[in-house]
């Protein structure tokens, strides 16, 4: 299976290089960071549809709560 890759242009300081070599290719951390970044956004999306939800049919138990629900139910 082939794939398209994208090339990325990033401009680090010398200091900013030094810190990512530390944890592996600066290639690696930027696919991390890139990654953690669209978790980030994709749960804040879920959680804004959720409260949308929530002012159009109020549900008996609150945003937070239901994370910390679902939190729970990970852990298990």
């Amino acid at each position: 299976m082939m794939y398209h890759l994208t090339t990325v242009t990033l401009r680090l300081s010398d200091k900013e290089k030094k810190e990512l070599l530390r944890y592996g290719t600066v290639s690696e951390a930027l696919r991390q960071g890139i990654q953690l970044y669209l978790r980030t956004r994709k749960k804040q999306e879920t959680l804004h549809r959720l409260e949308e939800l929530q002012k159009r049919n109020p549900a008996k138990i609150s945003s937070s709560e239901l994370v910390k629900m679902i939190r729970e139910d990970r852990n298990r």
